[in-house]
């Protein structure tokens, strides 16, 4: 094969490749791995594969979509909607994510975090360890070893998709904001009057 036709016919598996990647982002609930990405797509090298989600990340930007791609730890990502387009369009959308045992279990972490694994089994039962599989795949919760222990806190996808900064304290706030208060219990703050 000639140069040029070597060179011709990579730039049509390039060209593939863009709505491949495309295509795996969007079906998929959880993040990618970059070489399940290259892998899928047929691309030779993780750069290429890197230059094209960047390449569609822009697009998503400039083009004002209400998705996007984000990056996570370990060379995973992801496509989903924006948290400003999420609050608006999510009461409409008649499906749950997440069962209820798994939204317990994330919101235990994302209280107490960082907390380790086996404090969360403990309180949250042996379903625990699946339900904390579930969150890393999804892209919620991430795992950090520290010696024997495992550290798990929620992700930057998760404090976007609450809307909130990606630190624990704001998190926090969100989840005690949005838990109901007690009947006896007047609310705290300026200007309240019981």
């Amino acid at each position: 094969m000639s140069k040029k036709a070597r060179h011709e016919a990579e730039g049509r598996s390039e060209a593939l490749a863009k709505p491949i990647i495309e295509a795996a982002l969007f079906l998929s609930d959880r993040p990618l791995t970059l070489e399940r990405l290259r892998s899928l797509s047929g691309l030779k090298s993780r750069k290429s594969v890197e230059a094209v989600l960047e390449e569609l990340r822009r697009e998503y930007e400039e083009s004002g979509r209400a998705f996007t791609i984000s990056r996570f730890r370990g060379e995973r990502f992801m496509m989903h909607v924006k948290p400003e387009w999420l609050a608006l369009v999510k009461r409409h959308v008649g499906r749950a994510v997440l069962g209820v045992g798994v939204l317990r279990t994330l919101s235990f972490i994302a209280y107490h975090q960082p907390v380790d694994k086996a404090t969360v089994a403990a309180v949250r039962g042996g379903r625990a360890y699946a339900q904390i599989r579930e969150l890393v795949e999804r892209g919620l919760v991430e795992i950090e070893k520290k010696g024997r222990t495992s550290l798990l806190r929620t992700t930057k996808l998760f404090a976007e998709l609450l809307g909130v900064e990606d630190n624990p304290a704001a998190i926090r706030r969100k989840i005690q904001e949005a838990m109901p208060q007690p009947a006896d219990q007047p609310t705290t703050g300026e200007g309240n009057n019981p």
